[in-house]
């Protein structure tokens, strides 16, 4: 199960930013982790990009959330910016 915990946009509205939680299952119990989801909102060039289940933290989790949004990450950088946050 999903959960939207925030959403936010870029400052020219072109992007928008969701801060998602999940719920996943780690040997048999129940744990919830956090993601991101990045969606272009340009008609011509829409595109979406997320990964789910980067952290189990929050505060880490919110920390990501609002450096993409001050950095103006894109869909298309989602990956290689949250492999980054993962091995720091």
């Amino acid at each position: 199960m999903e959960k939207v915990l925030s959403t936010l946009n870029s400052k020219d509205g072109s992007i928008r930013y969701s801060l998602v939680e999940s719920e996943v299952q780690f040997d048999g119990e129940k744990a919830l982790t956090y993601g991101i989801r990045i969606e272009s909102l340009k008609s011509a060039n829409k595109k979406k990009s997320e990964i789910l289940d980067i952290t189990t933290d929050y505060e880490k989790a919110e920390i990501l959330f609002n450096t993409m949004v001050q950095l103006e990450i894109t869909p298309v950088t989602l990956k290689d910016v949250a492999e980054d946050f993962v091995n720091s």
